[in-house]
């Protein structure tokens, strides 16, 4: 195993275990840019961690399994399945595919792909 498919290893169990700040500060770039679905994206790590700690904050996880993975150079696929109940959405059941951009160890352009209905 590269070291690449390591650092993405580790970054997915942190993920799996809910610890979605110890990933943002582990593993996000200063200047990352995050985007669900068409909505727009959250620029830079500030930003980027105050969402992440919003939706800990407003979210109850019953599941988030790790269903697949695809690691190449400096890109990473996962496809998860989330159910959770948010305080604003209510309970949630769905599959997303997270793409993520690597550049020297850290996370610089994400996109996740889901659908609610």
């Amino acid at each position: 195993m590269t070291k690449f498919e390591n650092t993405v290893k580790e970054f997915n169990s942190l993920v799996q275990q809910f610890k979605f700040i110890q990933a943002v500060d582990k593993f996000y770039d200063q200047n990352i840019i995050s985007t669900d679905n068409n909505n727009e994206p959250t620029k830079g790590l500030e930003n980027f961690r105050k969402a992440v700690e919003n939706f800990t904050a407003n979210s109850e996880i019953e599941k988030l399994e790790l269903i697949s993975t695809i690691v190449d150079k400096d890109l990473s696929v996962a496809h998860w399945h989330y159910i959770f109940t948010n305080k604003n959405f209510g309970r949630l059941d769905y599959k997303q595919i997270s793409v993520q951009r690597w550049k020297d160890g850290k996370i610089v352009q994400e996109n996740h792909f889901y659908n609610l209905f």
